[in-house]
């Protein structure tokens, strides 16, 4: 049987379905009406440990402030493939009597692969992130259960004074360069990055190649202190003038003097 559009409850129930269905579409339809989506949680490593940032090239930068082990791993959908390095989600449970309710904010700094893909959102996170979900005296309860139902949204980071920094990757040479970006607040994550040297103040694009690490095609000609100019998933800009000093060496890290 056809509608019949002309019919006011009928304009009314067809405007009521496409909207709803527009909602679940673009992952808005939230369970609570107070903008969490449900997904599945889950935590690996110590107990008490920091987990890892080895997908977003960050490696055991994760231990320490302003992270300070409350991150998280996510599936395809949400580390997307790279692209969701530095983003940040509050995230809670409910399951009485270990949850305490209250939502933590995690940084995504690596992937969990594999059957984490299995939902369509998971959060694998670390020991300290997953029990911090808990009623006081109940981290280690919750954690025995293994995985737990949780709720989450997407939130601006916040690493109060920490500037962004830029982990030079320990292969970087006279004719290639490469660097992992670190506490890009607010926005999280990065639309483009470009680069100049010292000696020429023009700046040309890098590639993302893999996680939160950008590169570009060097030579000896062109060299530190290198500026960056970046720009957020929002379309913020900021430059980092002079972020990698002369004399820089692989593998250390260089705060600069900005942030979004």
């Amino acid at each position: 049987m056809a509608f019949n559009l002309q019919n006011p409850f009928f304009v009314f129930v067809f405007v009521f379905v496409c909207s709803i269905a527009s909602l679940v579409a673009s992952h808005e339809l939230f369970v609570n009406g107070d903008g969490f989506s449900p997904a599945l949680g889950t935590w690996y490593g110590d107990p008490r440990g920091a987990g890892s940032g080895g997908a977003c090239g960050w490696a055991n930068d994760v231990q320490s402030p302003p992270f300070s082990a409350m991150i998280a791993a996510g599936n395809a959908r949400i580390f997307l493939q790279g692209k969701g390095c530095g983003d940040c989600y509050q995230i809670k449970c409910s399951r009485e009597p270990y949850c305490s309710k209250n939502p933590i904010r995690v940084t995504i700094t690596d992937e969990c692969p594999g059957a984490c893909n299995n939902v369509p959102f998971h959060f694998d996170l670390s020991g300290t992130a997953f029990g911090a979900m808990a009623n006081p005296g109940q981290a280690d309860n919750l954690r025995n259960l293994g995985q737990v139902d949780i709720q989450y949204r997407r939130v601006q980071c916040y690493y109060g004074r920490t500037k962004i920094a830029f982990k030079i990757d320990a292969q970087t040479n006279p004719y290639w360069f490469a660097t992992a970006i670190e506490y890009d607040d607010r926005d999280g994550g990065l639309q483009s990055v470009e680069i100049a040297s010292a000696n020429t103040r023009q700046f040309v694009p890098m590639k993302n190649i893999w996680g939160a690490v950008w590169q570009a095609d060097v030579n000896p000609s062109l060299h530190a202190p290198f500026s960056f100019r970046l720009t957020s998933p929002k379309g913020s800009v900021v430059v980092a003038t002079n972020a990698v000093p002369m004399g820089f060496v692989p593998g250390q890290t260089y705060f600069s003097h900005v942030n979004f």
